[in-house]
């Protein structure tokens, strides 16, 4: 049994490339509870196999409290029969034995014990019941062990990142009267606890090992009971615990604030629903400030851009989401120049981590700013906000942060002076690359040679005319029009100067990007989707880019790749050069609707509809392979994909805002319906109390032959719902249709 050791040698610190995917390893088919900041992953048995190297393990606050827990008959791992995490905060197992031989001699069949694991998380406890039952037809003496271990490691170690660095020191596991008991004296002064409690107490004890001697006549069944508690006290400090709500109300509130959908395809209402619960799932941080963590396991803390994108995609059905992470993000907004940071004056983060490598400086998420899109994302998303919710309050509340946002893109977003916001990494511990492909390969030549920074994305820059237009709505509506005037007039000037960088006349297509010379990264890739996104791209050229994006070099049949199959570093497994990531797709569906282009949104709507059901639990990953669908017919998974993982949840939202055709416009007290077009596999949406500024509104869609009609079937409060011509999310003045 590996087992933690008391004062582990003092190494010197290697730290390998921050900006890497996770290491290879497969957790495919991990179960996962979580509530709050508290999560536990597990194989499908429900174990954490000791020595496990793919992550699984008790976690909370970047570290993982138990790196060991598993449950072993007559030495033997149990045969699952089945695995469930339906509630999201509880687990059920129902497990069966394998051929044994009992100490006495004995053979026990396969398959004539029964053991029943259920597990709920309630704040910083993990409460576990075991109820083994005996279908044999004469009794039996059962071993049963449950082993634990705790190596108390930051995330960054788990995931490879960080290897051989100084540790603090470990006590050996002991127990102290009833309860197991592991401690761990961080170099950051914080005592991390686990602590294991027994009904009844175990027969003998090991350490890391309860060991009990079960005799079950036939037909008879025994309960045994566990409870994990974990802690931190920071020094001169009182022992605290992860905080919690009630469980069960937490969930039923959250989901009764959102906009309702229901449709006439029972799967996608079951996609639908997993999406939901995914995203309240993936909440933490406190009850004063909520935030929707990005994903789990390897991304379980406050992400800008994650976070933001999510928000975004979310915000027609949940506007609380947004302005949470408004304001939460704006506590976080850059102040001081620190290199080692990548921060800056106006900036908004990238990542907070709270892990004991964190705390001592051995990596920059403390919290780190090297993220060249979240600071427009932010602007973007405020103007978003206010157009759906109508809240001017919070824009004045935040009007400094805009400010200070919209001068970070003058004094330091523009490295060059000349108007494009670029990147350069600035921090010896830092991301080399900066935009939502942030892997060190993710941004390559059409010759596959990476380019030299600064490097100027062509979605980044999408952003920024994206902010200018929304700041321009933002001080409209304070009244301050030399301002707005300003900004708009930024806007036309971007978008000239974009057409004339980027756009690639042999290609027929956007450049990924600008490396530091000004040459064009001429590689076909999904970042000039976001263009079409954010409506930068000029009318006639929108089409030829939407249809580009799905041709069959770059559209699977299930999504649209990452980077195109004829670039010379396309990989269908490479994290960011081939595979598919639904949140992408999403944000490219929201620009073919701003283009008109609603077949090729329904073509791309479905093929991520038909991959969803290969997914365990209808749960949507981080990302999945690039494989045409015609090589295998089932999307290929990939291994260590984040599920659930915040964007790809809110993708769904995206995409049936896009065939819905919604935009809450509640400065005019007005929703927007634009176009609908529902996807053949759909007969009927409907949605109930959708929100527009303070008003609430019930839709009904159906498919009539080959179009969508939509019926008003309740209006409450001061608004009014208008059918327009064309999407634009920046223009609120009045668009009725005939």
């Amino acid at each position: 049994m590996n087992q933690p050791v008391v004062g582990r040698p003092s190494l010197l610190p290697t730290v390998v490339q921050l900006d890497a995917p996770p290491s290879a390893r497969d957790i495919r088919d991990a179960t996962l509870i979580k509530e709050g900041d508290v999560f536990l992953l597990t194989d499908l048995e429900g174990n954490a196999p000791i020595g496990n190297s793919n992550g699984y393990g008790l976690y909370y606050g970047d570290t993982r409290f138990l790196s060991g827990y598993e449950l072993a008959i007559a030495g033997l791992r149990p045969t699952v029969l089945l695995s469930s995490t339906r509630s999201q905060f509880m687990s059920a197992q129902v497990l069966t034995n394998p051929n044994l031989v009992l100490a006495d001699g004995r053979a026990v069949t396969e398959q004539t014990i029964q053991v029943r694991r259920y597990r709920v998380i309630r704040g910083a406890e993990i409460s576990e019941s075991l109820a083994f039952q005996n279908l044999n037809a004469f009794a039996i003496d059962l071993d049963v062990e449950i082993r634990f271990a705790a190596d108390f490691f930051d995330m960054f170690e788990v995931r490879g990142i960080v290897q051989s660095a100084r540790r603090g020191v470990a006590e050996p596991p002991a127990f102290d009267g009833d309860r197991m008991r592991f401690r761990y004296h961080g170099r950051d002064d914080v005592l991390r606890v686990t602590e294991i409690a027994f009904e009844p107490m175990p027969a003998m004890t090991d350490p890391g090992t309860a060991r009990y001697a079960l005799h079950l006549a036939p037909g008879e069944s025994k309960r045994l009971a566990i409870v994990v508690r974990i802690s931190e006290q920071h020094r001169q400090e009182a022992p605290r615990a992860p905080r919690g709500e009630a469980t069960l109300i937490g969930y039923r509130r959250t989901m009764s604030e959102q906009a309702t959908i229901e449709t006439s395809n029972e799967l996608f209402n079951a996609i639908l629903r997993q999406s939901r619960l995914d995203l309240r799932l993936l909440l933490g941080g406190t009850k004063e400030e909520p935030f929707i963590c990005a994903g789990i396991p390897w991304y379980a803390t406050l992400f800008g851009r994650d976070c933001l994108i999510t928000a975004m995609q979310d915000l027609w059905l949940t506007p609380m989401l947004a302005r949470s992470a408004l304001k939460l993000l704006a506590r976080y907004q850059g102040t001081r120049d620190d290199p080692e940071r990548d921060e800056e004056p106006g900036k908004i983060m990238h990542e907070l981590r709270r892990g004991e490598l964190a705390r001592i400086g051995m990596i920059p998420f403390n919290p780190y700013y090297g993220t060249i899109d979240a600071t427009l994302l932010w602007i973007r998303l405020l103007a978003d906000y206010f157009r759906t919710t109508g809240d001017v309050e919070l824009v004045r509340e935040l009007r400094p942060n805009l400010d200070a946002a919209l001068s970070w893109i003058e004094r330091s977003g523009d490295l060059d002076g000349d108007g494009f916001v670029e990147y350069r990494c600035r921090s010896g511990k830092g991301l080399v690359n900066q935009g939502w492909k942030d892997s060190s390969d993710g941004i390559v030549h059409a010759d596959g040679s990476l380019p030299e920074s600064p490097i100027a994305l062509v979605e980044v820059q999408a952003y920024l005319y994206a902010a200018y237009r929304g700041a321009s709505s933002l001080f409209d509506a304070l009244g301050e029009l030399p301002r707005a005037t300003e900004l708009a007039l930024r806007a036309r000037m971007l978008r000239d100067a974009f057409e004339r960088a980027f756009y690639m006349p042999s290609e027929g297509f956007y450049a990924t990007a600008l490396d530091g010379a000004k040459r064009q990264v001429a590689s076909v890739s999904s970042n000039a989707g976001h263009a079409l996104l954010c409506g930068i791209v000029s009318a006639e050229r929108g089409e030829a880019i939407a249809r580009r994006l799905m041709a069959e070099d770059v559209y699977s049949g299930f999504g649209i790749r990452t980077l195109s199959m004829r670039e010379v570093r396309y990989n269908p497994a490479g994290y960011h050069l081939g595979t598919i990531w639904p949140h992408d797709n999403a944000l490219i569906a929201l620009g073919f609707k701003r283009y008109g282009q609603e077949t090729l949104l329904a073509e791309l709507f479905t093929g991520l509809y038909d991959a969803a059901p290969h997914f365990p639990g209808l749960r949507t990953p981080e990302l999945f392979c690039g494989f045409a669908r015609t090589a295998f017919g089932v999307p290929v998974r990939y291994p260590v994909a984040c599920s659930p993982q915040a964007w790809a949840a809110s993708a769904w939202s995206a995409l049936l805002q896009a065939t819905l055709g919604i935009l809450p416009v509640a400065s005019r007290r007005e929703l927007r319906i634009c176009r609908p077009s529902l996807p053949p596999w759909l007969q009927w949406v409907d949605v109930r109390g959708l929100s527009v500024g303070s008003g609430r509104i019930d839709l009904r869609y159906e498919r009539v032959g080959d179009h969508t009609a939509v019926d008003v079937r309740a209006m409450r409060g001061d608004v009014r719902v208008a059918l327009v011509s064309a999407w634009d999310p920046d223009d609120v003045s009045p668009m009725i249709a005939p």
